[in-house]
């Protein structure tokens, strides 16, 4: 059985009210200020890691005794972090160009365009946000498990923790 679909209703055969075209050109305008205040402290962590990166990183690998010899590894990873936050920020610059010159020009596609880089924007920040989560709950299960291994019981029975003596 072939099912047809439906044509598609054009968003501007309906008239958006003028209250809804400032609605979208306001969201847009806020959209763009987040993407560029982005790009600016984007534009400020390249300068400093530029002047004295090496020295902040080499600093950090001394300072935490289990980065020791990761010196590299941190320089990968802080490119990788680097280069996902512009593209995370390009769909939001995009999506507020698009939506701009959809509501100016009237044009359904420029729109649609636009919502699919406002979804890929938000699709990027759950899978940060759900990465964030599991790391945090993975240390705070860690500490709780540590902390258990130390934990005893004083005359009156309450839980007191101690680290044992080397």
């Amino acid at each position: 059985m072939i099912h047809e679909e439906e044509p598609q209703e054009d968003i501007f055969d309906n008239d958006l009210s003028d209250a809804d075209k400032t609605a979208l050109l306001e969201i847009s305008k806020w959209i763009r200020l987040i993407s560029v205040i982005g790009f600016a402290i984007g534009a400020f962590v390249v300068v400093l890691m530029l002047f004295s990166g090496s020295q902040i990183l080499q600093t950090a690998v001394t300072s935490i005794p289990s980065l020791k010899g990761m010196y590299g590894v941190l320089v990968a990873v802080f490119f990788v972090a680097f280069f996902i936050a512009a593209v995370v920020l390009y769909y939001l610059y995009k999506a507020s160009q698009l939506l701009l010159q959809g509501i100016q020009q009237q044009n359904d596609a420029l729109l649609s365009q636009a919502f699919v880089y406002l979804k890929n924007f938000f699709i990027a920040v759950i899978i940060f946000v759900g990465l964030r989560l599991i790391i945090n709950l993975s240390n705070f299960f860690n500490s709780c498990c540590l902390i258990n291994n130390f934990r005893t019981k004083d005359l009156y029975g309450i839980n007191i923790f101690y680290l044992p003596q080397k």
